[in-house]
């Protein structure tokens, strides 16, 4: 595993972009919502086709987006709109 520190929002790379096999990933870091809250956008774009010829496809939603869990309405059974908390 490779890790790697993307939380510099006021730096120049606001867009860390990964390529994988099948897809490509964007973590999108420094957005704010019209309030003014912080959130992060995670991206996952499946090659349609590869470099080989092969399309790929993806199950669930292609983006999520991240912010603080304080800015986030419960809603019942102790998920947050849709996700599970933790």
């Amino acid at each position: 595993m490779r890790i790697v520190d993307h939380h510099e929002p006021d730096g120049p790379d606001k867009i860390l972009h990964i390529r994988s096999v099948g897809c490509d990933i964007n973590i999108i870091v420094g957005t704010h919502d019209p309030n003014g809250i912080p959130f992060t956008t995670v991206e996952v774009l499946p090659h349609e086709p590869d470099e080989d010829g092969t399309n790929w496809w993806h199950l669930g939603t292609s983006s999520v987006v991240v912010m603080p869990e304080s800015h986030v309405a419960p809603t019942p059974r102790g998920t947050q709109n849709g996700a599970e908390r933790r």
